[in-house]
C-alpha cells in the first residue's frame, strides 16, 4: 500500500507536522484538521472539495485549508499527484465555526464513549428527527454524522499518540473498537498508519 510520510521539526521552537505524498491517486476520505493545512502541490492535478464547492489545483499551485473545515482531497486523472502538507497553529482562535445545531450534536458525540454514533438518540436528544439532524448537519459541517464522530476520535487519538501512548492504549481511549480499526480510519484519512504518526513524534522529542 503507498503510503504518505510524516515528519515533525521545530520551527521557532514551535513543532510542524509535515506530511508528504509521492504521485498516487490519492483520495482521501472528507477530514478536518486541528491546525491550518498549508498544502503544496507537487506533481499532477487534483480537487479540493470544501462544504462550499470545489477548487481544481495543479503542480506549483499551494493554498491554505483552515483549520477545522471539512475538505477532501482526489485525483483528476489517473495520472494521480503528489504534495506535501505543514500544519500551523490556526490563523484565528478556534476552529472554523458551526452553527447551533450541529454545534449541539458535535458536544454529544464527543460525550459517546463509543463510535456507535447512534444517530437516532443524538437526535432525540438535540429534540429534532433524524432526518432533519442528517440533513442540517451534512449542510453545516460537510460531513455526515458519523464520518464526523470518527474525525472527533482520531484528533483524540493523535493528542495521545503525540504524547507517545501506546497505539492500543489510544484506540481504546478514543472509542475505536481495536488497534485495527483505528489503523484503519487512520490510514484513510491521513494516508498513514498511527504508528508511523507516534514515531515521527518521538524522532523530532
Amino acid at each position: 500500500m503507498v503510503r504518505t510520510t510524516f515528519a515533525v521539526h521545530r520551527d521557532a521552537d514551535a513543532p510542524v507536522e509535515t506530511i508528504a505524498g509521492r504521485r498516487h491517486a490519492w483520495r482521501f476520505r472528507p477530514h478536518f484538521h486541528a491546525g491550518d493545512e498549508i498544502v503544496r502541490v507537487l506533481a499532477g492535478r487534483a480537487r479540493l472539495r470544501l462544504p462550499d464547492g470545489c477548487r481544481d489545483v495543479a503542480a506549483g499551485d499551494m493554498l491554505v485549508v483552515p483549520a477545522g473545515v471539512i475538505h477532501r482531497f482526489e485525483p483528476l486523472d489517473g495520472q494521480g499527484w503528489a504534495f506535501v502538507s505543514r500544519f500551523v497553529p490556526a490563523a484565528r482562535t478556534g476552529v472554523r465555526g458551526i452553527a447551533t445545531l450541529a454545534a449541539l450534536a458535535t458536544t454529544l458525540l464527543v460525550q459517546r464513549p463509543s463510535l456507535h454514533t447512534d444517530v437516532a438518540a443524538v437526535a432525540r436528544d438535540c429534540a429534532v428527527s433524524e432526518g432533519h439532524l442528517s440533513r442540517a448537519f451534512r449542510r453545516e459541517t460537510g460531513s455526515s454524522l458519523h464520518n464526523y464522530h470518527v474525525l472527533l476520535a482520531l484528533q483524540q487519538a493523535k493528542t495521545l499518540l503525540r504524547q507517545q501512548a501506546p497505539v492500543l492504549e489510544a484506540a481504546l481511549a478514543a472509542g475505536f473498537y481495536d488497534q485495527a480499526h483505528l489503523n484503519r480510519e487512520f490510514v484513510r484519512s491521513y494516508g498513514m498508519t498511527p504508528a508511523t504518526f507516534r514515531d515521527g513524534w518521538a524522532a523530532a522529542a
